[in-house]
This record gives C-alpha cells, structure tokens and sequence, in this order.
C-alpha cells in the first residue's frame, strides 16, 4: 500500500467507505467542493447522489442483469459483504427494486443501523427489554390522535428460520381486513408518532413517484420486504373496517385493465408521467393492482410485468390517508439474528 493509500484508508472518509462496502476513494471528489458546496448535502446523501450518477453514466447494456461487476462500476468494492448483501435482498425482492435503488436502500439503512455510523443503540423502539410478548402502548394523548391510544406492540427476538410462523400474530374478520405495511423500525415508530405522510414516500414506484403509501393483504409479502430493504424490519398492521373506508372511498382498481396498468405503472416507474394521466388519477384516493416485476431487456428497455397472484393498494390522497391513520392496530418489531 503506497504512502497516499495510507492516508486515505486512516481518514474519516475511507473508513466510511469500508464501512459501506464502497470503493476507498469513491469520496474523494467531495474533497474538490468548496466546504460551503458540501454542506448543502449530509455524508449519506452525498453517497446516495454519487451511486446515482455513476449509475446512470452506466451503458444501457450492462444495466440488464445484476451482477457484482454492475455493483463496482457504481462504486462498490468488488470484494465487499455489501455486494453479496445487496445482490441477495435484490433476489429477495422477486424483481421488484431495480438495482441502483436497492443499493440507495442499503446506504440509507446502514447510516440509520450501522452502530459504527449510527446513535441508534437500542434495540426495540419502545421497551427494548420486553420481547416475544404483546403491549399496549402508552401514548399521550396530546401527541397523537386518540384514537391510537391502544395500539398493540411486540419485540420479537427470533431466527430467521422462525420468520414464517410470525403470520399466526395477525387475525381478520368478516366486518374487517387485516393490510399490512413492511418497513423498519424508524419508519414504523414515525407512522405512529406523526401519522402517515404519503410526500415520505420513495420515487419510481408502481402507483406513485415520491408521494404513496404501500399497503398488501399478505403478511408474508411485508415481511419479506421489510426483511430484505432493511436490517431493522418492522410490519404495521392496520385493521380496516371495509363499510367505513374502503367500500366508498374513490378507488382505482387495476385488476380490471391490464392495459391501464401498465400505462400507468410504466409512466411512474420511467418517471414519464403525462399530465393527462396525473390529472385522472388525482379523482381517487386509493389505487389497488398487482406488484410489477421490473427488469431490464438487452437493449436497457424497461420490461413490465404483473406479479402473478399478488396485491398492493397504494394511498395516494392526504386526506385520506390522514383518516386511514386510526386503522393502525399494531406493529410487530422484528429483530432476526
């Protein structure tokens, strides 16, 4: 190792670098910006713009297929864990998170997680030392709306192997529906505290860019997503009363054409949407279709398809979602070692 290589493994920057599975200089050109320049930024959000320009300087070619080569030519070290783990959770995914916002998604949960790049010690939210058994949570009143007083909690402890008897935890009636949400500890804890807020919600989405809010009917689909974007997954479970929120509200139900969504799906996922097609869908509160395999042809085409047997409702009104918040019933904390 030269003497220049010295220097930049024992800085600040490189040992964040290694932290990340990046390249050791991936952050040198932040050095050249003049300090006012870098400070418009945080160190995450600087890493996240930099993955994304080196994504989209890529060939059309090679962004067909993930591999570990793709993975270094946007910055990551070729023989870093951040690679195999990036590659698996993308797997896990079925298709749905194109490469370069799988590994956003990695950045982003590593400076939230990563107890060398975090001051996130705890391990549950709220009572960290009770786990594998159900809670009230004690709210006051006058941060949260009353009606979510009672949310039920649990911090589970578990294997990886023990991940598919954790949908036993969820029950529905006739009169209700159980919908679930996959995300991480943070998130959750903010869903409770400040409600929903759709403007939080990630781009290039199948019903929405940069502003929705992802529900399923499967509890295993949530988990798994929440279990392959984040090292801290969490599961909402909203309880809905079908006659008071869903049997009138304004719905868009994709099901039914085919050709819609893919009109619409494509429109967001290629961020091409028309204004002819943003003013329809601002009549609904709610969107609903099948979850989008998303992959690459040859030629760097963007290829749709519906995800066979498989549901989102996507929330897409304020309004609506702000009414939607009283439906939260509980949230399941995971912790898998």
């Amino acid at each position: 190792m030269s003497g220049e290589d010295v220097v930049r493994f024992q800085s600040d920057e490189a040992r964040i670098c290694a932290l990340l599975g990046l390249q050791l200089d991936f952050l040198d050109r932040l050095e050249e910006m003049p300090p006012e320049d870098r400070d418009h930024l945080t160190l995450c959000e600087w890493i996240v713009t930099f993955l994304t320009s080196n994504y989209e300087s890529v060939s059309v070619t090679n962004k067909s297929c993930l591999n570990k080569e793709l993975l270094a030519s946007i910055g990551f070290d070729p023989l870093s864990s951040a690679i195999e783990t990036i590659m698996a959770r993308a797997g896990s995914t079925q298709q749905h998170i194109e490469v370069c916002e799988m590994a956003k998604l990695f950045i982003e949960d590593e400076f939230k997680y990563n107890l060398m790049l975090s001051s996130r010690p705890v391990r549950f939210p709220f009572q960290s030392n009770l786990t594998n058994k159900w809670f009230p949570l004690s709210i006051d009143k006058k941060d949260i709306n009353e009606n979510l007083c009672h949310v039920n909690i649990i911090n589970l402890l578990i294997k990886e192997s023990q991940t598919s008897s954790i949908s036993d935890l969820v029950s529905e009636d006739k009169q209700n529906i159980a919908l679930f949400h996959g995300t991480d500890h943070e998130s959750a804890s903010d869903i409770l505290s400040r409600g929903i807020d759709l403007h939080r919600g990630r781009q290039k989405r199948d019903f929405s860019c940069g502003s929705g809010f992802y529900l399923t009917n499967n509890f295993d689909d949530a988990l798994n997503w929440a279990n392959n974007t984040t090292a801290k997954p969490a599961v909402s479970i909203f309880q809905v009363n079908r006659s008071k929120y869903l049997d009138d509200a304004p719905k868009l139900n994709l099901y039914e054409n085919e050709e819609r969504w893919r009109e619409i799906v494509f429109s967001f996922r290629s961020d091409k949407l028309t204004a002819k097609t943003q003013k329809s869908l601002r009549a609904y509160d709610v969107i609903e279709g099948p979850a989008a395999t998303v992959t690459r042809s040859e030629s760097g085409e963007l290829v749709i398809e519906p995800k066979p047997s498989s549901y989102q409702m996507c929330l897409i009104s304020d309004d609506f979602a702000d009414k939607f918040r009283q439906t939260l019933h509980s949230i399941i904390f995971l912790d898998i070692c």
